[in-house]
């Protein structure tokens, strides 16, 4: 069969050595305007995952939406740029095989020597995504463990208790301890060996009904305070342990009341003291 000859404006475009740029600026047109159609769909659809899984925590879920919808649109976008460039380039009648070529060994080379950034930002986004910690959250990440301040595609930056400032990246986190989902604190009190079992468990109850009584712990607490029993026996002294479900990120500041309470009852000698350890 013949083939079919092209349209007589498209002949007539191809003498005046039009062809080829209009077919370019088509390309350039049509990237563009995959570009914003890419970008609106992408923002669009992230924000009505985050509403739905986070629908209480507006700042938290916008926070996550801000760094992963950035992430995503810059890469969707580069791909379309880059089908785009190539496209342009075969219109100009340029070959590509040696520039697929080379592409391909700088490609692999570079891809061999960020292969921990890579991993890291890989990482980096299922933290985001499964909303492993966020900003203002208590966490122990191995590495360093305190209040996190930035989040981004590749760390995580956390001021620990000292004001140290740690930056950890993502790829090199084995396990998450996020404090901020739920915070119980196991308060323990310890006393003298010879105290008998009942007197020792009602030692714990007054504690706890001193702990309880603080208008300015109420305001911390989540749940009643319960006296978990005998946790340790030595020669010289047995453990009571107290269980407070505290309100999120205060309960340090519980358990410094609660060994205010204690040193009170101390003085007082409603409790009594172990004895020293030997030296």
């Amino acid at each position: 069969m013949r083939p079919t000859a092209s349209p007589e404006w498209v002949q007539r475009l191809d003498r005046l050595h039009l062809l080829t740029p209009l077919r370019v600026l088509a390309v350039v047109v049509v990237a563009i305007l995959l570009t914003v159609i890419v970008r609106r769909v992408v923002s669009k659809a992230l924000r009505e995952v985050f509403e739905r899984a986070v629908p209480g925590d507006q700042p938290r879920a916008e926070a996550r939406y801000r760094a992963l919808s950035s992430s995503l649109r810059a890469a969707v976008v580069g791909v379309v740029w880059a089908i785009a460039v190539i496209t342009i380039v075969s219109e100009l009648g340029i070959n590509i095989g040696a520039f697929v070529a080379g592409a391909t060994v700088v490609g692999g080379a570079v891809a061999f020597g960020s292969q921990t950034l890579i991993r890291d930002v890989i990482a980096g986004f299922f933290v985001l995504a499964d909303d492993q910690f966020g900003v203002g959250d208590d966490v122990d990440l191995g590495h360093a463990a305190g209040t996190v301040e930035r989040v981004t595609l590749r760390t995580a930056m956390v001021r620990d208790g000292e004001g140290r400032v740690w930056y950890v990246p993502h790829g090199n986190v084995l396990r998450v301890a996020n404090l901020s989902k739920a915070s119980v604190a196991l308060l323990d009190v310890d006393l003298a060996r010879d105290t008998p079992v009942d007197a020792a468990l009602a030692a714990a109850g007054g504690l706890v009904a001193d702990l309880a009584a603080d208008d300015h712990v109420v305001a911390l607490l989540t749940s009643p305070p319960v006296v978990v029993g005998i946790v340790a026996v030595t020669d010289e002294r047995i453990t009571v342990r107290v269980s407070v479900s505290t309100t999120i990120g205060k309960r340090d500041e519980v358990t410094r009341l609660w060994r205010a309470i204690t040193l009170r009852h101390f003085e007082s000698g409603a409790i009594t003291r172990p004895a020293p350890f030997a030296g």
